[in-house]
């Protein structure tokens, strides 16, 4: 069974990197360069692992089969048609994005960090929007 509330402070927070990461987006590439290239990684990084907590949570209580690594969460949700296979490649590739940042750190390009940014921002919003989906409506106030 999907715990709603967790799944909805998750989405909070995802929310809260995506405006972050949408405000790093939009600066001068020098500017990013050299004042927030970390900034973007930490956000990109958190976000990410946002996501694939998400799809783990999902895949849990469905009691759908686990998910061999982080790339593979996305996959078992393709499978069961939570997602579609467009948006499960991209989450595929920001899972393996996430892991570069994570044990490849000395050897990211932050110029591609930006440049990522530019389109991954809308896969972070249809992936919460289909996840919000799944986790059912809003409490009433």
């Amino acid at each position: 069974m999907i715990d709603t509330p967790r799944v909805r402070a998750r989405l909070a927070l995802l929310a809260r990197y995506r405006r972050r990461l949408a405000g790093l987006r939009d600066l001068p590439r020098d500017s990013y360069l050299r004042d927030h290239d970390l900034e973007g990684r930490y956000a990109l990084q958190a976000a990410a692992q946002i996501c694939i907590d998400l799809a783990n949570h999902v895949i849990a209580a469905n009691g759908w089969e686990p998910a061999r690594d982080f790339r593979d969460s996305f996959t078992r949700l393709e499978e069961q048609a939570v997602v579609d296979g467009g948006l499960a490649e991209r989450l595929r590739a920001l899972a393996g994005q996430r892991n570069r940042l994570v044990h490849l750190y000395d050897d990211v390009d932050d110029s591609l960090v930006q440049d990522n940014l530019a389109t991954g921002l809308d896969d972070l919003d249809d992936f919460a929007r289909v996840i919000a989906g799944l986790a059912g409506p809003d409490p009433p106030s």
